[in-house]
């Protein structure tokens, strides 16, 4: 099974392999990223950026509270609403 940030992954290596971190200068990926980051193209920093943002989502509690941030969009104009929905049928139950 793939995991979540695996798409973010593989961009990051295919960017660091092209960049000239990697080519000219021999440094692995990893040198790379640890000591020449700001050398690097911004595709890769911004790849690295993606994927070090997508590991750390998982992790935040914040952002898996998903019912309770969704209950806010119920009166915004063209957010979906169903009253079959499960998420929106347990929070009306407590209203």
């Amino acid at each position: 099974m793939r995991g979540v940030c695996d798409q973010l992954r593989e961009d990051l290596a295919k960017c660091l392999q092209a960049s000239d971190c990697v080519q000219v200068h021999g440094h692995t990926g990893k040198e790379c990223l640890k000591d020449h980051r700001a050398e690097l193209p911004i595709e890769c920093q911004q790849a690295y950026k993606g994927f070090v943002q997508c590991k750390r989502s998982l992790w935040d509690m914040r952002k898996r509270c998903v019912a309770a941030l969704s209950h806010s969009f119920r009166g915004i104009p063209g957010a979906e609403y169903s009253e079959t929905s499960t998420m929106f049928a347990a929070l009306d139950k407590r209203l």
